[in-house]
Parts: C-alpha cells; structure tokens; sequence
C-alpha cells in the first residue's frame, strides 16, 4: 500500500502545469539563462512580481550603460530561493537590487512554503533549482503534491489570452512584464492587511549573510523597500515599522524610508504590488535616483 501510494504521489508531482509553462513564471528559467549568459557586470532585481510588474528596465539600461536582468516573479516562491538560485552568476563589480515584498518577510512567504507555488515553478521552469529546497520545504511541498496536481489537471486545456501581461510573450528582453498597453489603467484591487506585527528574524539573517557573502566577492548589494499600495501601507504600518526596526537591528536597513515607495492606489494595475505603466515608470526613475545615491557613496 505504501509503495502504490508513493508512485501515485510521485506521478502526481511529475505531472506538468500548462500555466507555469506558458505563463510569466517561465521568468525563473529566462533570468538563469540571461545570467549565465553576461559576462560584463550588471544590475539584477531580486523581487517578487511587484518587481516584474513594476520595472521599465529600458530606463536603468539608459542611464547605467550596463545589462539589467529583472528576475523578478511570483512572490511565493520565497525570497529564500531567489538568492540561492541566483548567486551562483554574481560576480566582481554586480550590482544586485533586493526588493522582497513585505509579506516575504514572514516565515510562510520566505520559504515558498504558502502554497504550492514554489514546486509549480521550479518543476516546470527550473527544475535543477529544486537541489537547493531544505528539509523544512521539501517537506512542506509534499503536502501540497496533491493541490499541484488538481491545479495542473485543471489546467491541462489551458488557453492562455496572447494579450494578457501574464502570457509568456509578455516579457521583455530585461524580464519585465510588459505589454504596457493592457496596463495603463487601474483594475479594482482591494486593500491587504499584514496581520503578522512580528517579521522572521532568521529571515532577516538570511538575506544579512547573502548581502555579506556577496559583498566580499565585489559585488554591491541594496536592499530596497517594495512599492505598495497606500491603502494597504496604512493598514499594515504596524507590521512595516517592525520590520524597519527589526532591519535596523540586524544592521541591514532598507536604503531609504519604506514610505518613499508608498504610492498612490490609482497607479497600480490589479494587486497591492503590480503598478500601471506609469507607476512602474516612476517607480524606476525613483529607484534609478536612490541607486545613483548609494553608487556614489561606494566610490
């Protein structure tokens, strides 16, 4: 009984999920290749799809003159994995943009261990990457084996609209969720709350000891605060000033004041992360001045 239940669970968890491989997910495997692929120093976002759905990397590449890889892609996939997937390609003179969502501050969202998420991703798009999962994911992903598999078998017919920012087709060469047309307005969104007012401390560490690793190999390392919506900013403030204490105390605060990222609800397209064309615009130009700050600090 034991061994039929296994091949079933392990023929469930092979099964492949037509949205992760045709949809903007496939970001996860694009970004691996690009990396590998630069030989020349370059800027990388580590975010979740606030970053994806909030970068005009057009701009960076302006104003830097160097190669920019949005690596950005859905946030529950951990910003645990995201470092270790990545770090292997960061090299003397990077310039590496963390910008993790506020809920990837908490023990569910850093892990990947939400939802099945992290195992439709990797699976399907960046399966060599499933070496790096620790006892606590692996673990956690079995749970939701049979979850990934009623998605996916749902998701066996799957028509994806060619014009939709979440259809593969629309990233660009940066790994920027484009098709800037389709989001030029705002979608009704409603407001979040982070209930949880006390933010990981080994998560904290985690990305402290990246940082660290990181910097010893000349690589520059910033962490910035994500862009949120303001009505779901006020309404998680005691959760976020928290999380700038906690930061503070463990000697890695967010480069600039978390409010500087607040921004107005009519620029974001359909969640409290992902911005119209014209937020992610700003967004840029903004980031683009904060990083001209701390480059010019380093010399």
């Amino acid at each position: 009984m034991i061994l039929v239940l296994s091949l079933v669970l392990i023929f469930m968890a092979k099964y492949p999920d037509k949205y992760a491989i045709e949809s903007h997910e496939i970001n996860v495997r694009l970004s691996a290749e690009r990396l590998s692929q630069i030989a020349t120093t370059k800027i990388v976002i580590i975010g979740g799809s606030g970053c994806g759905f909030g970068f005009n990397s057009q701009l960076i590449y302006n104003h830097f003159h160097m190669p920019v890889i949005n690596t950005g892609t859905h946030a529950s996939i951990g910003i645990v994995m995201q470092l270790k997937m990545y770090e292997q390609y960061f090299k003397d003179g990077d310039v590496v943009l963390i910008i993790p969502e506020y809920q990837q501050f908490t023990n569910k969202y850093a892990y990947g261990i939400e939802d099945q998420t992290l195992y439709r991703i990797l699976y399907n798009n960046y399966p060599s990457a499933l070496k790096y999962l620790t006892i606590y994911q692996s673990i956690n992903i079995v749970k939701y084996i049979p979850k990934y598999f009623q998605d996916a078998y749902a998701h066996r017919e799957l028509i994806f609209d060619t014009i939709s920012p979440y259809y593969k087709l629309s990233l660009n060469e940066y790994g920027d969720v484009a098709f800037w047309e389709y989001r030029n307005h705002k979608i009704s969104i409603p407001a979040h709350t982070i209930q949880n007012d006390c933010p990981n401390d080994d998560i904290i560490d985690v990305i402290k000891y990246f940082m660290q690793a990181q910097e010893k190999k000349g690589v520059k390392c910033f962490l910035f605060p994500p862009t949120y919506m303001s009505q779901s900013y006020e309404n998680s403030e005691l959760f976020i000033n928290s999380l700038n204490a906690t930061l503070l105390h463990h000697g890695v605060p967010f480069i600039t004041p978390t409010e500087r990222y607040k921004f107005v609800d009519s620029l974001f397209y359909d969640t409290d992360y992902h911005l119209t064309y014209e937020g992610a615009t700003l967004r840029t130009q903004m980031i683009i001045e904060d990083l001209d700050s701390c480059l010019n600090l380093c010399k």
